[in-house]
């Protein structure tokens, strides 16, 4: 069993992939036992055994048939058990602060992280950039030419361009590039209720340190979550509310003729407002069954074989 310590797990970078959603852009976001093989009956040999003749009335000698060789009996197949430490094979990740009883708090989010997205079309890239800093210990990236960089790369990585259109960035776009660049892994992952969907990002950020992508203003837009207040430690219990969450708008400051003004970096939103921004998913330029009114985010998760305590 091997132990990693991590001092948030949050700037852990990890390898996955991913189902089959989509994000669009700001306009169209669209032991076993192991078997000993049997040892194979040596050949039969047959043996002519030729009789010394004997004497008779007629003294012509006679030959008996040749006998046969006997087959010796095969043994039955021999089962070895598996080790139970091959069974028990797993990293386990100690989580910091240790999870305890009583309300809790985290935020991954720290001054500079921010990045305002370049244009009206690059809210993943911008959202992405934001996600990256905060899981680096780099010095920020903001600039047109990264986030240039990072659209065009999730717009490659993005499938099914007939139902995402001619701009924008596809919701497998938005995790495969922040895999790809070796932040994962992360999911496209659904939820049929709001409530349902926070718990699973507070959860996701808790035990991964990693921030999490929210699909709003019915995936036409993409913020990013970087931390929550709740009643409980999702790591300690699963009786936990989420009260609030912290979140990065990266259109702010720009005012959405629709939407209206974005909060701005690191704004705590109570559970209650939400409803206003973060709506099930609903394109008008195509149908997805997989994800029309349904809280989509972009989650990040644990590598296979981890857990974390």
């Amino acid at each position: 069993m091997h132990v990693v310590a991590s001092s948030t797990i949050g700037r852990l970078a990890l390898l996955s992939l991913v189902g089959s959603f989509v994000v669009g852009s700001c306009t169209t976001l669209s032991v076993g036992l192991a078997t000993v093989p049997e040892t194979p009956p040596p050949t039969p040999v047959t043996r002519a055994v030729a009789e010394t003749p004997t004497p008779t009335p007629t003294p012509q000698p006679t030959d008996e048939p040749a006998k046969q060789a006997v087959k010796e009996p095969v043994a039955p197949a021999v089962q070895e058990p598996v080790a139970q430490a091959e069974r028990d094979k797993r990293t386990v990740v100690r989580l910091k602060p240790r999870p305890a009883a009583g309300p809790f708090e985290m935020n991954l989010y720290r001054k500079g992280d921010f990045v305002h997205q370049a244009t009206k079309d690059w809210c993943v890239a911008g959202s992405t950039a934001t996600m990256i800093n905060i899981m680096s210990d780099r010095k920020p990236r903001s600039s047109v030419a990264f986030q240039r960089k990072l659209y065009q790369r999730g717009r490659a990585l993005s499938p099914i361009k007939a139902k995402l259109g001619p701009i924008g960035v596809d919701l497998i776009g938005w995790a495969e590039l922040l895999n790809s660049r070796g932040y994962g892994p992360y999911e496209v992952e659904a939820a049929g209720t709001r409530r349902g969907a926070i718990r699973k990002a507070a959860r996701a950020i808790r035990t991964t340190g990693r921030p999490v992508g929210l699909v709003t203003w019915r995936g036409a837009h993409s913020w990013v979550m970087s931390g929550f207040t709740a009643t409980a430690d999702p790591a300690y219990t699963r009786d936990y509310q989420v009260k609030a969450v912290y979140i990065q708008d990266t259109w702010y400051p720009s005012v959405s003729t629709i939407w209206g003004a974005s909060d701005p970096p690191n704004t705590l939103v109570p559970m209650g407002r939400l409803k206003k921004d973060y709506l099930p998913y609903a394109r008008p330029r195509a149908k997805w069954s997989a994800r029309d009114g349904k809280f989509m985010l972009i989650l990040p998760v644990l590598p296979e074989g981890t857990v974390a305590r």
